[in-house]
């Protein structure tokens, strides 16, 4: 296990760093990538569709978008060496000469879960890198997508390291960048999401108020200035609320 745990650590550091790539280069020189990573070592010499692959092997171009890694984090690192693991094994030519890798995401996910398995990576880890690794060649259609799958991706909790992974393969290979530029124009105009609610009724009846017209009031005015800043943490909701409760009793024992 001591030994698992080390393998991982030692190439999240090199993922990390700056020169990934001519490390990982260099390990594969030596015969030591094929050693403790040969999933990843097998996309050398795996020869790609130039008409869109220029720069080429799948290995090669794995190492090339090491090398435009601008901020470097586990996670991305990780994404960018294994999205396109599945494709020495789906690799085929049709008759014309042309080179497919059909279903490789699907491919890759499988390898890549043994993989990280085997490194012993934690579960949300994992799911977050299998989850990129499955899903990067969707941005390759999203001029097409309907605008509410559109908004749906936007939204997701992965998609800021999803984005730069599709930056990281279409700068590293044929250059065409309509896809990251329309999805970056659509996630700076989204609304900022509106913060967790603070107060509810049903923490409101616990205080003893009744629900009605002054409960729904007095959840609209703390969310107002919740979302001024005003109040921003639950205990400064609850004293409020407190408060307020009180005064609305008082109120109705002078009446």
């Amino acid at each position: 296990m001591i030994v698992i745990l080390d393998i991982r650590s030692f190439f999240t550091r090199i993922l990390c760093s700056p020169g990934s790539d001519h490390e990982f280069r260099r390990l594969a020189a030596e015969g030591c990538l094929k050693e403790l990573l040969p999933e990843v070592d097998a996309m050398r010499g795996v020869t790609q569709p130039p008409e869109f692959h220029p720069e080429g092997d799948v290995f090669e171009h794995t190492m090339v978008m090491l090398h435009h890694m601008v901020f470097p984090d586990p996670l991305l690192g990780w994404s960018v060496l294994l999205h396109d693991i599945g494709k020495p094994v789906t690799r085929s030519v049709e008759s014309s000469g042309r080179i497919r890798f059909f279903n490789h995401e699907k491919a890759g996910v499988e390898i890549a879960e043994k993989l990280l398995d085997r490194l012993g990576f934690d579960s949300s880890s994992k799911e977050t890198v299998l989850h990129a690794i499955r899903n990067h060649m969707r941005f390759a259609n999203v001029m097409d997508m309907r605008k509410s799958k559109v908004v749906r991706l936007l939204k997701e909790s992965t998609f800021p390291l999803e984005l730069e992974l599709h930056r990281l393969d279409c700068i590293s290979c044929h250059g065409k960048m309509n896809g990251f530029n329309f999805l970056l124009e659509e996630f700076l105009q989204l609304p900022e999401p509106e913060p967790e609610m603070l107060i509810n009724g049903r923490i409101l009846a616990g205080f003893g108020m009744r629900p009605g017209k002054e409960m729904g009031e007095l959840i609209s005015k703390i969310r107002k200035l919740q979302i001024a800043g005003v109040i921003t943490e639950a205990e400064q909701a609850l004293v409020y609320a407190q408060e307020a409760v009180g005064k609305f009793r008082k109120n109705l024992k002078d009446k």
